[in-house]
């Protein structure tokens, strides 16, 4: 047994010599894969290589984690992230990029995806690395540093980028590229908006560790105090926004409403461009309740998940109350009609014999995609298209019947197909699935 012992000793991968492994596990890459997949491939691709269906809408690009370039880091200019860079990025996000904060997945999950994100940059087998010195609670800040930290700024030359009043209109900057020869947006410092995060001491590590695949360097041959003053500097340069008003026209609202949460890396909009990822909100702003799109788009995760065989899910974008009147109103737009309450029916007007109809042809040709609550329960592998249990709620009732009739004519794009099924059968399921839905709301109610 101790000969064993000493053999797989000497086994150790020689990568751990230089260091400790990182703290995750080959369970946490395996079972980080599907939360990958629902979470991030949309934007970064099934095989992180910043390639997936909504890359084209975004801009900056997703990261092509395969390149082994990372900017937002602890640890010194040229050297791969810390464990703990590639999880305070996940839960925080990137501000000013399409990249949300993910904090409302379990922590396991988010250390499920670093997992994954270090796998397809070859970096999961090594050791950890060693990240910079922490430089602790920042000093205070006061005139004499914001000066100081003028004097910085000049002697590094970062005017040559960044402009002299730091607005990113610097002599250099229409000029620059990343490593990609992709061109660059230089950074504004009067907007406040820092994507490694906007406290002072997120700042002090950006400029220690600087930007790796961008011209922006490293400052670490800087002294503490001077790389404190830079950031006091660029601080002071920040400018409160003007408030803008929401505009009167629904689809202008929406437009800006879109651009700032990056709903087309998913969505296809009004003038038919975006990714595919989700639903074409053409389509969902023509049945979709407003109370119930401005509910959704709040908490999205609450509503649970509308379409099983969309392998994406829906982040928290963090939508005000607001924003999801506008969200709501701009899909009303987009549907062309007004936005509120959808048209519901009268159940009194359901003829008996045609509702036991209707559970007929939903039972021979509804239930090869869609579940009904308890009511009706298919296995979970079938289930691609909407549990129906709540769809009075939420879909339009004469919508439904064009919906029934062609989904294709509706829907280019849509899996649906209902071939060779008459007005009247179409009117017979209508009636079975909304008397249903209204009768399970009923007895939640009574609950």
């Amino acid at each position: 047994m101790n000969r064993l012992l000493v053999v797989l000793a000497l086994a150790t991968p020689a990568a751990f010599a230089d260091g400790p492994p990182r703290p995750l596990t080959e369970r946490d890459l395996k079972a980080g894969r599907a939360v990958y997949l629902r979470e991030c491939a949309a934007c970064h691709g099934e095989r992180g290589d910043g390639s997936g269906a909504g890359a084209a809408f975004i801009d900056p690009k997703p990261r092509n984690f395969t390149k082994k370039m990372f900017k937002l880091r602890t640890t010194p200019s040229g050297e791969a992230p810390a464990t703990s860079d590639i999880l305070r990025t996940i839960e925080r996000g990137i501000p000013g990029t399409a990249m949300p904060s993910f904090s409302f997945l379990s922590e396991e999950e988010r250390r499920q995806v670093a997992a994954v994100v270090l796998e397809f940059a070859d970096m999961l087998d090594a050791p950890e690395p060693t990240p910079i010195k922490d430089p602790g609670s920042p000093p205070e800040m006061n005139a004499a540093t914001v000066a100081k930290g003028k004097q910085v700024y000049e002697a590094l030359g970062c005017a040559a980028c960044h402009g002299a009043g730091g607005k990113g209109d610097g002599p250099s900057a229409k000029t620059l590229t990343d490593d990609d020869g992709v061109p660059i947006k230089v950074r504004d410092f009067t907007a406040g908006t820092y994507r490694g995060g906007a406290e002072r001491k997120d700042l002090y590590y950006r400029f220690t560790t600087g930007l790796d695949g961008t011209p922006m360097p490293a400052f670490a041959d800087a002294s503490e105090a001077d790389r404190w003053a830079l950031v006091d500097f660029i601080k002071s340069l920040e400018v409160k926004p003007t408030p803008h008003p929401v505009p009167a026209d629904p689809i202008q609202a929406g437009r800006a409403l879109a651009a700032k949460y990056s709903c087309r890396a998913c969505h296809l909009l009004d003038d038919g461009k975006g990714g595919n990822a989700g639903p074409d909100l053409r389509v969902s702003g023509q049945k979709l309740d407003s109370n119930w799109v401005s509910a959704f788009v709040q908490a999205p995760r609450e509503k649970g998940k509308v379409y099983p065989w969309r392998v994406a899910r829906m982040p928290h974008l963090g939508l005000s109350a607001e924003e999801g009147q506008v969200a709501a109103s701009y899909l009303a737009a987009m549907g062309k009609r007004k936005p509120g309450p959808i048209t519901r029916p009268d159940p009194g007007s359901f003829v008996k014999a045609k509702v036991d109809e209707g559970q007929l042809i939903f039972m021979l040709r509804c239930t090869e995609c869609h579940n009904l609550g308890h009511v009706i329960e298919i296995p979970a592998v079938k289930q691609q298209g909407p549990d129906l249990i709540n769809v009075v709620d939420r879909v339009d009732y004469g919508f439904a019947r064009k919906w029934i009739l062609d989904p294709k004519k509706v829907d280019p794009n849509t899996k649906m197909t209902v071939p060779g099924i008459t007005q009247e059968q179409a009117d017979a399921v209508r009636m079975f699935v909304w008397k249903t839905s209204m009768e399970a709301k009923g007895k939640l109610a009574a609950r």
